[in-house]
């Protein structure tokens, strides 16, 4: 989950980059626009006026202070403008495998007032994360697995009576090893994998090919930004190293039909990722 914000003051050509024939509808129909809770509002009339599709991200300080009446006008309002709506769940700080149970408690907790939201929301599904990092949690990975599986499990039963996907999503993880084993356990038709591609480049050992053919049978979700490699800065497709065309390639050539989310941490990057994936003819096939 991304803060979506203009932190240059630079405002840039909204329509003649969302409203042009090559990359109005056809590319904002095929993707979703990731935005935190508290940057919603700002962006209300783009969102409404433009219909785009939103994945709204809730933090800690959301689940604690958030109306949640005001949570579903919003939502309704997006929804009446024919947008759609998937969700991300809180992340900072929690650990559902881990060792201590008191942080899986909190770690509970958290999901469960997550899903009360949901309720009143009913997103398309709803992107969590795993919490592993390779530098701590290593040395007990088996451990690590056990608590993970019997953490998810407890949510497969509000998942499917509200018709909520829940997708793991990579960050600090080496390969897609540990994803594949939470949810082969799992064994749920309700979860399913998120593909971040940055994290992926940034944090992974692993090469991006590898990541989508071993979790092809998994993966739910793709977020989409780009970096250099060495650090997750989320830039606008094309502007670092990530091999989208392969990526594309690959999922039509799969048929496989993920939601697809941009991650812009400045606002002008939403246009220069849209213009990007205009001009992108692997894109294109997947239209």
């Amino acid at each position: 989950m991304v803060s979506f914000i203009n932190g240059s003051g630079h405002q840039p050509e909204r329509k003649e980059v969302v409203d042009s024939d090559k990359s109005g509808r056809g590319v904002l129909g095929r993707v979703f626009v990731n935005m935190p809770w508290t940057q919603l509002h700002r962006y209300l009339a783009l969102i409404l006026e433009r219909r785009i599709n939103i994945e709204v991200g809730f933090g800690a300080s959301d689940l604690d202070n958030a109306s949640v009446s005001e949570i579903a006008a919003v939502i309704g309002r997006i929804r009446e403008a024919g947008c759609r709506v998937t969700a991300h769940g809180p992340f900072w700080d929690l650990c559902p495998g881990s060792i201590d149970p008191r942080i899986r408690d909190v770690s509970l907790s958290r999901l469960v007032r997550l899903f009360e939201i949901l309720e009143h929301v009913r997103p398309e599904q709803v992107v969590c994360h795993t919490g592993f990092d390779p530098r701590h949690h290593r040395s007990h990975r088996a451990a690590f697995v056990e608590n993970s599986v019997s953490f998810w499990k407890s949510f497969i039963e509000p998942a499917e009576r509200l018709g909520i996907p829940v997708v793991l999503e990579n960050v600090w993880e080496d390969d897609p090893a540990l994803h594949i084993e939470i949810l082969d356990k799992i064994a749920s038709t309700w979860f399913g994998f998120c593909l971040d591609t940055g994290h992926q480049h940034a944090f992974s050992k692993t090469r991006l090919e590898n990541w989508l053919s071993e979790t092809a049978n998994h993966i739910k979700e793709i977020h989409l930004h780009d970096n250099d490699g060495s650090f997750d800065y989320h830039l606008p497709l094309g502007q670092g190293s990530i091999d989208f065309d392969h990526l594309f390639g690959f999922l039509k050539a799969k048929g496989l039909g993920p939601v697809l989310t941009l991650e812009p941490h400045r606002e002008e990057h939403l246009y220069q990722n849209l213009e990007a994936l205009a001009n992108m003819d692997s894109f294109a096939g997947l239209l």
